[in-house]
């Protein structure tokens, strides 16, 4: 009977020591990729701008913790070992060669496409120069004026002759426009071909040459930061499965980070067709968040699930977050109607946001129908994912723009903010497509009065907003607090 009881364990421990025995694919990123950046021009010149860009990439890189960048002092000692020295122009065959004797698999190559930086006169705004004659004319009498038209042409004369040719130099030193436009070529080092590449450029305008050179780029640094991510996709491997928890083959060791999105797939399929063998992908079956980041494995929790998630499948890094597009049905007994649409953005994370626009129709307080046009914003918790089925808590704050007649027949508009908690239910149909039924609760509302605009009788003073006319008491929308219910469809982009 002991026996009996001791062979679960045993074949348990059977499975576990043949699932260890395993290889792991080939496929899988395990170690960080050794990489070689260099510019292309202006190698032996520190402070160029090749060179600094190429001092950005290098650090973007390093801070991504998938890359192991070779240092350049390293590299240094390798060409003078070899007896090699870098020219002031790197070809794509020496960038190659020497990645080769550093023994990097990828080398980056930055180019430097256009660069430049000029001075240009700061443009002044006609409302500022209408401002300027204004207050040169406030105070004008007829003796000025006929001393003013005497003299004008000397005066002119006058004011242009003192604006001498240094005076303008100091202008156009202190108002620079640079121009940074380069690529970033990744190249292999075994073939020499390139394998991925992207554009980066910036302008910026103001300051001195140092100031303007360093806002351009702040703005290529970002650029980098970026793109970058795309020169490394990571792929992983599911480790164990416990319910919606995973645990996932990658680590701080590789750069990931606490909220990164993986696509959970099957393995890919060999097959042989007309004496070609060809790979057929794998298809996908689950969305997992990162929630705890170990030194080389991960723990990561299911966010979206339409095929069963098993040990031994594949998770792909995604390089863009989803787009959620929704489309909702709003309906009240006040009456009212309502259609609207809203974007997601960071649609899987624990907190996102939503933002979109309404179309609708509301009954006020005389009866009558309001159309109204207006934009929102919707923040939204999610509390757990079971089943398919997401719950979530969140507020949103649409502000709507009415627009009708009054009783003197004026066009006459008027603002309403109705703030709302909202309980939502997500159901998943799909892959892609979601059901969402959700309660809201306006607990207040911000009406503002109905006004038009008048035209005064000076052409020159514009225009000017008054109340609207009524015959009797002003519409209001005063009893719209209360429960409302929304039917929603969204779609999952990615």
């Amino acid at each position: 009977m002991a026996l009996l009881k001791k062979i679960p364990l045993l074949l348990v421990f059977m499975i576990l020591s043949l699932l260890v025995a395993q290889e792991l694919d080939d496929d899988l990123t395990l170690n960080k990729k050794p990489i070689i950046i260099l510019p292309a021009r202006d190698v032996d010149n520190p402070g160029s701008i090749s060179n600094r860009l190429t001092e950005i990439v290098a650090q973007k890189a390093t801070e991504m913790g998938r890359f192991e960048v070779i240092d350049r002092r390293l590299l240094d000692a390798i060409l003078e070992e070899q007896k090699l020295q870098l020219s002031g122009m790197i070809s794509e065959s020496q960038i190659v060669k020497i990645g080769e004797l550093a023994a990097a698999e990828e080398a980056f190559m930055v180019n430097v496409i256009e660069f430049g930086q000029k001075g240009v006169p700061k443009i002044i705004k006609p409302q500022q120069r209408e401002k300027d004659e204004e207050e040169q004319n406030q105070d004008e009498t007829l003796s000025t004026w006929v001393v003013k038209t005497m003299v004008g042409a000397t005066a002119k004369a006058i004011v242009e002759s003192a604006k001498s040719d240094a005076v303008r130099r100091v202008e156009l030193e202190n108002n620079i426009h640079t121009v940074i436009n380069a690529e970033v070529r990744m190249l292999n080092v075994a073939t020499g071909v390139s394998t991925n590449s992207f554009r980066i450029n910036a302008q910026f305008t103001g300051g001195n040459r140092d100031a303007s050179l360093n806002m351009a780029l702040t703005n290529i640094t970002w650029q980098i930061s970026r793109k970058l991510r795309g020169f490394y996709a990571l792929t992983s491997e599911v480790m164990q499965v416990d319910g919606y928890e995973l645990t996932m083959l990658t680590g701080d060791d590789l750069g990931i980070k606490q909220g990164s999105l993986f696509e959970i797939a099957s393995i890919d399929r060999e097959k042989t067709y007309k004496d070609r063998t060809v790979t057929i992908p794998g298809k996908a079956r689950a969305l997992a968040r990162i929630t705890n980041v170990g030194p080389d494995a991960s723990e990561a929790k299911v966010i979206r699930k339409w095929r069963k998630v098993v040990p031994g499948l594949k998770a792909y890094e995604m390089m863009k977050t989803p787009l959620v597009s929704q489309i909702d049905l709003f309906y009240g007994q006040h009456p009212w109607y309502e259609l609207s649409a809203k974007f997601w953005l960071m649609p899987f994370s624990k907190l996102s946001v939503g933002l979109g626009g309404q179309l609708g129709l509301l009954e006020d307080s005389e009866k009558n129908n309001n159309a109204y046009l207006g934009i929102g914003s919707t923040m939204d918790l999610d509390l757990f994912y079971i089943f398919g089925v997401t719950p979530s808590m969140g507020i949103s704050i649409p502000v709507n723009l009415f627009m009708r007649r009054d009783d003197q027949n004026h066009d006459v508009f008027s603002t309403l903010i109705t703030p709302s908690v909202d309980l939502n239910l997500a159901i998943q149909l799909g892959q892609f497509r979601d059901l969402v039924i959700s309660t809201r609760y306006i607990f207040s509302h911000i009406h503002s009065d109905w006004t038009y605009q008048a035209e005064t009788d000076n052409e020159n003073d514009g225009s000017f907003s008054n109340k609207a006319v009524w015959d009797g008491v002003e519409p209001t929308f005063n009893a719209i607090k209360g429960f409302y219910f929304n039917l929603s469809l969204r779609k999952i982009h990615f």
